[in-house]
């Protein structure tokens, strides 16, 4: 049965997934503590957007539902990194945040230098998820090239250094684009289009508008539910810096811009991604 809903989607898939990533880390980290530090934030209830946003475009690409968990390594992978990059951004040393989806940060819960050790080890199991999973040579470089490439130094890492180091700097449109784009925009692209190659398709510039444009609108919706308890009055966010509703409309504009970007991906069921939109309607 074809699925054309991004949030049915999410309910056909996400229980085996979750099941998945719980199994895989129990049978690998030996290390107790290790391993409760690294599922602890694992399991803290994400919505799993990325390794969702992976299997959407593997699925659009021709994956067939039953055939999905062979893409379980890869995707995991990405879930790995993203929570890594959680745990060290609410770090004393970085954004300095006690808590994380209503529980307790990883560093409060079992101490700053095992929640280190547990976004390290999130990290590195990442990349070795992928190395042994049973895609194709090709396509098992390809999505180790365009994770470390999103993920480190030349994209989400970037934008964590920018965010710490320019806190007490107002930056400008252009700036703050540029960071939003690193931090937030860069693993979700990475997500959409590791999942298409892995399936075979051709990634083509439409895909990849699309995926950086539904990026950054994630970071911006966050930012405008976050702009009502008053936490960030001091950060560097688009509603501090051009106002909430100049932002509303910012948002809008990319959310119309990705649904003008996938509408022209061709060889491509555009129904998952489109419906993926609903998302900032919420």
């Amino acid at each position: 049965m074809e699925i054309k809903k991004f949030s049915e989607f999410c309910e056909r898939v996400l229980p085996d997934f979750n099941q998945f990533l719980d199994d895989r880390l129990n049978a690998e980290i030996k290390q107790p503590t290790l391993r409760d530090a690294m599922l602890y934030s694992l399991d803290a209830g994400g919505k799993r957007v990325r390794p969702m946003l992976f299997f959407a475009a593997a699925y659009s690409s021709g994956v067939k539902l039953d055939d999905l968990p062979k893409y379980y390594d890869v995707a995991g992978a990405i879930e790995l990194v993203h929570t890594y990059s959680l745990i060290h951004d609410d770090l004393p040393e970085m954004d300095d945040s006690d808590y994380r989806r209503g529980k307790l940060a990883n560093h409060k819960q079992f101490g700053v230098g095992p929640a280190v050790l547990a976004g390290d080890g999130l990290l590195t199991q990442a990349f070795y998820w992928i190395a042994k999973s049973s895609l194709d040579t090709d396509k098992r470089m390809a999505a180790v090239r365009i994770l470390a490439h999103n993920a480190g130094p030349m994209g989400m890492v970037a934008g964590q250094m920018t965010d710490i180091t320019m806190e007490d700097k107002k930056l400008d449109e252009t700036e703050l684009t540029t960071l939003h784009k690193q931090k937030t925009a860069d693993l979700m692209t990475a997500a959409v289009t590791i999942g298409a190659f892995c399936a075979g398709h051709s990634l083509s510039k439409h895909l990849v508008q699309y995926a950086e444009d539904i990026g950054l609108a994630f970071q911006l919706k966050d930012d405008l539910d976050d702009s009502t308890d008053g936490e960030d009055v001091d950060k560097n966010t688009f509603p501090n810096l051009i106002g909430k509703k100049a932002t509303e409309t910012k948002l809008n504009d990319l959310v119309k811009d990705a649904l003008n970007a996938v509408l022209k991906e061709e060889k491509f069921d555009k129904n998952l991604l489109v419906s993926f939109l609903d998302y900032f309607k919420e």
